[in-house]
């Protein structure tokens, strides 16, 4: 009878250092979601989905469609140079020069209406993201455009002319916003705030970004 009630009592001891040790690891997971979402929350202002066991416990939300995380101005200048030809020769006061320039206000961040995932491993509580590329969120010219122009005799700057180098301009400003590099800054940023943030919680991230998928 004693045996028996010893070993009913070891029994009973496991079982309750087991349900304590599951429900310890309940809770240390359940603080790595909160951790996960609060830190998203203040960098980029998303609730990213969260899975665990490729079980989904948090769902994907954000109160704004869209985040700007760096701004740049930049000055934007382009022109032309142009004169009749005749028989593939220039003819003598046909040619015209015309140059625009203005500044831009550029900005680069994230569309919070695509995928941000993040896969918590539950042994570890190492993090895993998933999160689309940073791009250009706006391209505003804020200043008015300044013209400098060189009519011919023969061949007069014409408000085509303005209208044209206009509608260039500012397609120069989104080419410049393209291969500015502010949308690896952004990038970059959030990938340390989010690293820093979920390393004083003793948690590892890793971030993969996104690339669009490419149409056949």
């Amino acid at each position: 009878m004693k045996h028996y009630l010893g070993l009913c009592l070891i029994l009973v001891t496991v079982a309750v250092i087991g349900l304590l040790a599951v429900r310890s690891c309940t809770q240390a997971v359940d603080r790595t979601v909160d951790h996960v979402r609060d830190a998203f929350a203040e960098v980029l202002r998303v609730q990213p989905q969260v899975t665990i066991n490729q079980r989904v416990v948090l769902t994907q939300t954000a109160p704004i469609a869209e985040l700007a995380v760096v701004t740049k101005e930049e000055l934007v200048t382009i022109g032309f140079n142009e004169h009749l030809e005749l028989l593939s020769l220039q003819i003598p006061l046909t040619e015209k020069k015309l140059t625009a320039e203005a500044t831009f206000r550029i900005k680069a961040g994230f569309d919070l209406t695509k995928p941000f995932s993040v896969e918590i491993d539950p042994v570890t509580h190492a993090l895993r993201a998933s999160m689309p590329r940073a791009q250009i969120t706006s391209v505003e010219q804020i200043s008015d455009p300044v013209y400098t122009g060189e009519s011919a005799l023969l061949n007069r700057i014409s408000n085509a002319d303005t209208t044209q180098i206009l509608s260039d301009l500012n397609s120069a400003a989104h080419r410049a916003a393209e291969n500015s590099g502010l949308k690896a800054n952004a990038e970059q940023q959030v990938t340390e705030r989010l690293t820093e943030l979920m390393a004083r919680n003793g948690q590892k991230l890793q971030i993969e970004w996104k690339n669009e998928p490419t149409l056949p």
